[in-house]
């Protein structure tokens, strides 16, 4: 999930009339309804908890107001826990300057405008840590306490980064007033500790479609959503979802899990909406421990014959589905390569039974894009070379070896993944550097980093990348600043950044540029500039004539500032290098259509 919402959602109204037309006259925190009154005899309560205090919020206020277009019945409890950022959403410009960034807790009912948001209805418990399991806990009691039902579904609202932990997402549910966030593990105790069976949990957030997930989860609900890639920053169309549920609240648990799957891609492949890789599924959670027993058995003979299956391995990791983090793989497709690769033996027939156990447990799977023609709803951490790091203080095994999925026997999915990286593994090395770019006017400008793996990122494709994260893009944001922070261990080689001015902004021409750059190898920020950038003599082509970013110097729409570089020796650079690479890539210089927002990730 990333910070703010493309415009297709809003149709043909543009982002900054919605913000402007939400309802100015209720104050957040306001008096709390029908928050307390308990309401029975209903069919469904559908508990989402959202966590939007952090880049986020301004999303989370949007899907508010779609929750709004269905609402409440009495068959149907639409209940919301929410904390919105103040940092990042100007409460006061939308008419809701009582609003201080507190936990709000709502049951949300139809206010019959779909350019109002009341956040009047919701009620103030304080400022509550979202990212504390105990948070989680305390709403899912109250809800099934305060509006029981025969069936309950909970939402997992945020940024999402499947099983693992990062410096900036740290899990699923971040606060960043509380600096905390929720990892698996407490998540799945948070549910597990409110003793309330959930007939679906929905994750709306990045790549939480893994097996290591579903499992973490065993025996807490019947069925679980989720979505094997990013998913766009506007993730569930919640008006779509909760009025098929209202128009028929006798759904089963499955029956729901099967609707958000279907609203979702729906919502996605409407050319008004489309992404170019969209994916969700859900998963029949009776079923996970057959295909738990079938992972073990893979384990078990990947482990015991390494050497006769480690070039079909080899071959299914590179050519695999994968997803945005490169470790993760389609478990269908990856045991159906390794299954394919190998005439008889031990190995695949164990794939075999996997690519079964994965067809009787996903119950609903779509996907849109090419890119992801072969995601069958669920993958599986394997990482190949440079993609885990040796280092005590930072390394994916340990904190791999500690999932409900590895503690059941001793060959468990860990330690194939031990085996297979053992002969490949990649020392990563110290990053933490980070760059930050400003200026002086309203022009549209981007911040681009390459990385060693040879692609380049930029805010605007997202804010994940293989060692790092950007900031959110300043097209969106209305912000003159764009950033990127690496990861504490980043893959060796040249981190090389360089600006583009896109767009003159409604002040006029051309801006000045400011660039700071961190090595904490080095000490405080570095700073670079002013540099004027404009558009008179800009540089329009495709990249394949540029030989050296130093190039991109002598056209007046871009700026190359150098390199960063991890590699042998570990030692951090003083000054940013200049000119180390050639330009082997050719890139469309953008981006979007002139009247939608960037696209934008969870």
């Amino acid at each position: 999930m990333n910070n703010f919402l493309s415009a297709g959602r809003l149709g043909n109204q543009c982002l900054l009339l919605l913000i402007f037309l939400l309802i100015g006259g209720c104050s957040g925190g306001g008096g709390g309804n029908d928050s307390d009154s308990t309401v029975t005899g209903a069919d469904w309560t559908y508990m989402v908890y959202m966590g939007a205090d952090n880049n986020l919020s301004t999303a989370g206020v949007f899907d508010l107001n779609e929750m709004e277009a269905a609402g409440s019945d009495e068959k149907v409890n639409v209940v919301l826990q929410a904390e919105f950022s103040s940092f990042y959403t100007d409460f006061a410009a939308i008419g809701h300057e009582g609003y201080k960034g507190e936990t709000l807790r709502f049951i949300v009912h139809d206010d019959g405008n779909p350019n109002n948001v009341n956040f009047g209805a919701g009620k103030s418990i304080g400022n509550v840590n979202m990212g504390s399991p105990a948070a989680l806990t305390g709403f899912i009691k109250w809800a099934a306490t305060t509006y029981p039902a025969d069936h309950y579904a909970l939402v997992v609202w945020d940024h999402g980064a499947g099983w693992k932990k990062s410096t900036l997402f740290k899990g699923a549910v971040q606060d960043e007033t509380s600096d905390s966030f929720m990892s698996l593990p407490d998540l799945a105790g948070a549910v597990r500790n409110a003793g309330v069976h959930l007939d679906v949990i929905n994750f709306d957030a990045c790549l939480m479609a893994m097996y290591e997930v579903a499992y973490e989860f065993l025996e807490l609900a019947d069925y679980m959503v989720f979505s094997e890639e990013v998913e766009p920053g506007e993730g569930d169309p919640y008006d779509t979802i909760l009025l098929a549920l209202k128009n028929r609240p006798g759904m089963t648990g499955r029956e729901l899990a099967e609707t958000i799957v279907e609203k979702y891609h729906q919502y996605y492949s409407d050319p008004a909406n489309r992404v170019e890789k969209v994916t969700k599924s859900a998963v029949d959670m009776s079923v996970l421990p057959d295909l738990h027993t079938a992972m073990l058995n893979l384990a078990d003979a990947i482990v015991t014959d390494y050497s006769t299956v480690s070039g079909v391995i080899a071959q299914a990791q590179a050519n695999g589905q994968g997803f945005e983090y490169k470790t993760n793989l389609d478990i269908h497709d990856f045991s159906g390569r390794i299954a394919n690769g190998l005439p008889g033996s031990a190995a695949r027939i164990a794939a075999l039974d996997v690519r079964a156990a994965v067809s009787r447990t996903v119950v609903s799977n779509r996907t849109f894009g090419d890119m992801v023609d072969d995601a069958f709803g669920l993958a599986v951490f394997v990482p190949s070379l440079g993609q885990v790091s040796s280092d005590a203080l930072y390394n994916d095994l340990r904190d791999y070896n500690k999932l409900a999925c590895n503690q059941t026997r001793a060959t468990v999915w860990s330690e194939a993944v031990a085996k297979i990286v053992a002969g490949s593994q990649e020392t990563l090395h110290p990053g933490g550097f980070s760059f930050y770019v400003s200026w002086d006017t309203d022009a549209d400008l981007d911040l681009y980093v390459w990385e060693p793996n040879l692609e380049i990122y930029a805010p605007w494709m997202g804010q994940t990348t293989p060692n790092g994260f950007f900031s959110g893009d300043s097209y969106d944001a209305g912000e003159s600043v764009e950033y990127y922070v690496s990861n504490d261990y980043v893959q060796p080689g040249d981190y090389d950044v360089f600006v583009e001015y896109f767009k003159d902004g409604k002040s006029g021409a051309g801006t000045n540029v400011m660039f700071y750059y961190l090595d904490p190898d080095v000490g405080d920020w570095q700073e670079m500039g002013p540099v004027f950038l404009d558009l008179s003599s800009p540089y329009l082509g495709d990249f394949s004539d540029i030989t050296s970013l130093n190039d991109l110097n002598g056209f007046s729409n871009y700026w190359y500032a150098g390199a960063i570089t991890r590699a042998m020796p570990e030692q951090g650079t003083v000054t940013l290098n200049a000119g180390r690479r050639k330009v082997t890539f050719h890139m469309t210089p953008k981006k979007r259509a002139p009247q939608l927002n960037a696209e934008v990730l969870r």
